[in-house]
């Protein structure tokens, strides 16, 4: 009895979040990963963007060249890397260019090459939604789940990784200090400048959605 009870609160720990301080050698098994989604802001110059118009896709190299109607749903290459980098025949990314986050940054997600006509018609039609990061670490398995359900559900987000970038941790602590927030484990999710620690769909979408 106390093995099977033991079994199902290491289960619940599981779903809610990763342990930041979780070996790697301990933490699940991550899936294939997505090209990693490239960080846009109106200062970059070495994107290039694509956007729908009635007679096909029309190409800018600055945000200002982009209709406000059309930059609700956007695709952006980033010219500084290579197609292979960039996972070109496989996925593009597309972005939500109508306000940044906090951080400057526009929310985005990866999405296959083959739905991008149908994935940029549903986003155009869709409000606006709250700007959204979610800070992660490679091997948390809950993070790799988190990341597969806003796609699945077509929620633009940023995503930035504690562990390989030191100003992310910093921003996260200070966030979460401001917020009165426990932000030891991850995912956490910034949802236009409030804190949600550990990852629950549903309640993840009520916030985006303006809940």
């Amino acid at each position: 009895m106390k093995r099977i009870t033991l079994a199902l609160l290491l289960l619940a720990l599981t779903l809610a979040g990763c342990a930041r301080d979780t070996p790697p050698s301990e933490a699940p098994a991550a899936p294939a990963e997505a090209p990693t989604l490239t960080r846009v802001t109106a200062e970059r110059s070495d994107l290039l963007y694509r956007y729908p118009t009635e007679d096909g896709f029309q190409s800018a190299t600055t945000l200002d060249e982009i209709p406000a109607e059309a930059r609700g749903a956007v695709q952006v290459v980033d010219l500084s890397l290579s197609p292979e980098a960039r996972g070109s025949t496989q996925t593009v990314q597309v972005f939500d260019l109508r306000a940044p986050g906090v951080d400057g940054a526009f929310p985005g997600r990866v999405v296959p090459r083959g739905e991008l006509e149908q994935v940029l018609a549903e986003a155009q039609a869709r409000p606006a939604q709250a700007p959204l990061t979610m800070y992660s670490a490679s091997w948390c398995g809950v993070c790799n789940k988190a990341r597969g359900f806003l796609q699945k559900n077509g929620v633009a987000f940023a995503e930035k990784d504690i562990e390989k970038d030191k100003g992310a941790a910093r921003e996260l602590a200070e966030k979460a200090r401001a917020a009165g927030v426990d932000a030891s484990g991850v995912p956490v999710f910034d949802v236009g400048g409030r804190l949600m620690p550990g990852f629950d769909g549903p309640r993840l979408l009520e916030m985006v959605r303006g809940g």
